[in-house]
C-alpha cells in the first residue's frame, strides 16, 4: 500500500523470484483460513492474507488484512 492507501500489486501478489516459504498449520485451520480469505474478499487467497499480515506486523503497512464476520458458533 502507498502512502495515499491505494493497494499496489506487491501487496497482494509476489514478486517474481520470491522464495517459497514454509508454515506449519493444522490442516483444518489452513482450510478455514483459505475459506476465510474468499469470505473477507473473493478475489484474495490464505497466501496474500498472510503477506499483508506480516507487512503489517512488521510495520510496513497500517491496516491489517480484512477479515470476515465471524460464524455464529464463533469460528
Amino acid at each position: 500500500m502507498d502512502d495515499t492507501g491505494t493497494v499496489r500489486k506487491a501487496d497482494t501478489v509476489p514478486q517474481e523470484g520470491t522464495p517459497f516459504r514454509r508454515i506449519r498449520l493444522d490442516d483444518d485451520l489452513w482450510e478455514r483460513l483459505e475459506v476465510a480469505a474468499k469470505k473477507a474478499d473473493p478475489d484474495s487467497n490464505r497466501s496474500a492474507v498472510l503477506r499483508k499480515f506480516a507487512r503489517w506486523f512488521v510495520g510496513d503497512i497500517d491496516e491489517m488484512p480484512k477479515r470476515p464476520e465471524p460464524n455464529r458458533d464463533g469460528k
